[in-house]
């Protein structure tokens, strides 16, 4: 392991790994390049006669990092498999740099070149360069500011002692309902929303009928008849509410349905089922012909071979089928499960599917959604109903459900006929119901409720609401502006019936040239 009694304080270590520590007989002597300085002119002549040039402006290049350093072994043999070693581990591109001096901050670099040994030798001293096409340092650590009621704005002030530019992170988290929100500083505008959504009557407006974080499951009533997308699912079995601990520390655990007493069937498929029946909106209706439904599904594999099912489903008053959601898994060798959009009963063309998507149900996220966070939602807006998966939204136009009103919502969790290997986590968690225009007379319909968090993120250019994209939401004219250098006062804008101000945190990572 990396010894800093033995090693440079220059020292490089490439994604968090000292090269000392991965490849032996290698020692950092020197670094040059972290600290240098060259602008990049943009000019022209003047005409003749005019002494001087044009100056139109500068801009900082790529930077290049030049490393010094020794490589030594006892054989030649040795030698040649150390230095491949070496170029093996600095290959490839956008390396994180960090020095033994400066360890928690980095660069972002990839290799230019690494010299060639001399033939013979047993110990070198060698040059290798990393190309920096951003030529910053950026911290490792998040700079958090949080936004105060100042001379009646919420303001947060922002000292950035760096010397280049920030890209911030704007996480705004409701109190109440709000239709629009505004983030303004030296260094432009951003808008999202609507501005002109206003508390008027009369009016429509969404209405959260159901939330198991609050309300927990005890409204999810366990059903045993036919099941209206499919009639060969066996409903015999139950769906029990349990405890999910999360992988990650800084998420609290939560309630969510799994497979207790599985069931049987001698054919199609088993398993348990639980439905919601909506309550009344404050109106007093119930049904919903425009619907909103969030819910937090969980499917991973821990082993080849294991089977099963997840569907979330919506019906009207008469249990007729609506549309329904679908995780499952029939390769009883192999490791590949789908996602199934469903827009029709099994009956129809197709078993009734929209759309299918392929994927592995592993415990990486990079493979599988449903690992732990897994978000998904479901939108009808009369004929139209929209599905989201992995970062898409895709959407269909049934003319038969336009006038029909959801009125229940199921969870079935359940397996293949024949099948005993189940996969292993299997569970629906945190549901979200929302009737969209209620006819009121008394509120609007707006688009941020409370509870819901709006993240802004200036870096990767993206706005989620409820950790889902909602890029679309940003006012045309709008950009996600850095914030430059030195201190910065950002002014937060909200619609001006907003009852009781979000809660507003800037965070951002300090930059050095």
């Amino acid at each position: 392991m990396y010894d800093a009694r033995n090693a440079s304080d220059e020292a490089i270590s490439l994604d968090g790994v000292y090269i000392e520590d991965a490849v032996e007989g290698y020692k950092t002597l020197s670094v040059s390049g972290r600290e240098s300085l060259e602008y990049s002119i943009s000019d022209e002549d003047r005409p003749i006669g005019t002494d001087g040039m044009e100056y139109y402006g500068k801009r900082q290049a790529g930077r290049t990092i030049i490393i010094r350093y020794k490589l030594e072994a006892y054989t030649a043999r040795n030698f040649i498999a150390r230095y491949r070693k070496l170029k093996a581990f600095c290959s490839g591109d956008n390396h994180k740099l960090r020095f033994a001096d400066e360890p928690n901050a980095h660069y972002t670099g990839t290799l230019l070149s690494l010299d060639a040994p001399e033939p013979g030798r047993l110990s070198i001293i060698g040059e290798m360069q990393f190309y920096c096409a951003d030529p910053y340092l950026e911290s490792d650590l998040i700079t958090t500011v949080q936004a105060k009621m100042e001379e009646g704005k919420l303001v947060a002030h922002v000292n950035n002692d760096g010397s280049g530019s920030v890209y911030p992170v704007y996480r705004i988290k409701h109190k109440a309902e709000n239709g629009y929100i505004g983030i303004v500083h030296t260094g432009g505008a951003f808008e999202m929303g609507n501005i002109e959504e206003a508390d008027t009557t009369p009016y429509e407006q969404s209405e959260t009928l159901f939330n198991t974080e609050t309300d927990g499951f005890d409204a999810f009533k366990p059903y045993t008849g036919t099941y209206p997308q499919n009639p060969g699912f066996n409903c015999n079995g139950t769906l029990k509410v349990g405890n999910v601990h999360k992988v990650d520390p800084a998420t609290k655990n939560y309630e969510a349905l799994y497979l207790d007493a599985r069931g049987t069937s001698s054919g199609g498929i088993f398993g348990g089922c639980r439905r919601l029946e909506l309550p009344a909106d404050s109106e007093g209706e119930v049904g919903a012909k425009n619907f909103y439904l969030w819910f937090q599904p969980q499917f991973m594999t821990g082993a080849m071979g294991q089977t099963g099912v997840i569907q979330v489903m919506l019906t009207d008053e008469n249990n007729e089928f609506i549309a329904c959601f679908e995780v499952s898994k029939t390769d009883t060798t192999g490791n590949t499960a789908r996602v199934v959009f469903i827009n029709g009963t099994v009956s129809n063309n197709n078993a009734g599917w929209y759309k299918k998507f392929d994927l592995l149900p592993t415990v990486y996220q990079e493979h599988n959604p449903f690992v732990h966070v897994g978000y998904e939602d479901i939108l009808k807006e009369g004929s139209t109903i929209r599905f989201f998966f992995w970062g898409s939204y895709y959407t269909v136009d049934i003319p038969a459900i336009k006038e029909k009103k959801v009125r229940y919502v199921y969870v079935f969790i359940g397996q293949y006929a024949g099948r005993s290997n189940y996969v292993t986590v299997m569970n629906v968690g945190k549901i979200l119901v929302v009737k969209n225009r209620v006819e009121k007379q008394r509120d609007v319909p707006n688009r941020y409720s409370a509870g819901s968090e709006v993240v802004v993120d200036c870096e990767s250019d993206s706005i989620t609401v409820r950790g889902l994209p909602r890029n679309e939401e940003m006012v045309t004219g709008s950009a996600f502006y850095p914030l430059p250098p030195g201190e910065t006062d950002i002014e937060f804008y909200t619609s001006s019936w907003c009852k009781e101000l979000p809660e507003v945190t800037v965070e951002y990572r300090k930059r050095w040239l």
